[in-house]
């Protein structure tokens, strides 16, 4: 005789979803509390920014000297919390790690704001488009042709490049009916205080003159290079803040005796 199976029931367990109880009142005081530590940290890291922007600004030695300040900055927060009356006792991972990385970015836009022009100037001029212009007489005129500075990809170096397929090693002469016209292209983002030429290796340096779109020029004629073989040059750059660089070139140009 078969048995009679039980039925079990099994009753199903209902589930209620309970939100946590939420305090308005103690939200907005978090909030304000946090704005109040991130409003702490910008001002805190803007200040050293500043510190730091005004020791680079003394020499560009203390660059390294500016930076350590970052440093600096982010071990004194634990200090400069309490000294604003700020518990750090509740802070977590999470807060230090937001907190010194706003600390560390404010910091550094402050710091490189500074760094740059209209507030300093920390760059070298730069000097560029160097072309020796060469004007020679031809027939009962002159004849205008010129050599330029520039790298040349085909062997991986800067060199001497003529402008119109010449003959570089007869384009210049030593005599006096020769005009040479060194110009060069000079920028700076600040202002530049004097641009100055030296021919040969004497370092005798003569001013050079602006002739437009921050373009240099100086002339001399073929006989004041005299008995010289070569043409070498040397054009020094120097900004108001004394920023200074001194061009080149790594071949001389040839000279026609």
């Amino acid at each position: 005789m078969a048995k009679k199976r039980k039925k079990e029931k099994v009753e199903e367990e209902e589930y209620e979803f309970r939100p946590p109880e939420f305090s308005e009142k103690e939200f907005l005081q978090q909030e304000l509390r946090n704005t109040r530590i991130a409003l702490y940290t910008i001002g805190y890291a803007g200040l050293m920014g500043v510190v730091a922007g005004l020791v680079s600004m003394v020499s560009r030695d203390l660059l390294g000297v500016a930076f350590l300040l970052v440093i600096l900055g982010i071990f004194s927060l634990k200090w400069v919390y309490p000294l604003l009356k700020v518990d750090v006792k509740s802070f977590t991972k999470r807060n230090w790690a937001g907190n010194i990385g706003t600390y560390f970015f404010t910091f550094l836009a402050v710091w490189v704001l500074l760094m740059n022009a209209p507030f300093s100037d920390n760059s070298k001029p730069s000097i560029d488009k160097v072309i020796v212009w060469v004007e020679r007489p031809q027939g009962a005129g002159t004849n205008l042709t010129g050599v330029e500075y520039e790298w040349i990809s085909t062997q991986g170096v800067y060199g001497w490049v003529t402008l119109w397929d010449e003959e570089l090693s007869t384009l210049i002469h030593a005599n006096e009916s020769y005009t040479i016209n060194i110009t060069a292209r000079i920028t700076d983002n600040g202002a530049l205080k004097s641009v100055r030429i030296s021919l040969g290796t004497a370092l005798d340096y003569t001013d050079m003159e602006a002739i437009g779109d921050n373009r240099y020029g100086y002339s001399f004629t073929g006989d004041q290079l005299g008995s010289s073989t070569s043409l070498m040059f040397y054009i020094h750059a120097v900004d108001k803040v004394d920023n200074e660089e001194i061009f080149y070139p790594r071949t001389s140009l040839p000279v026609v005796q």
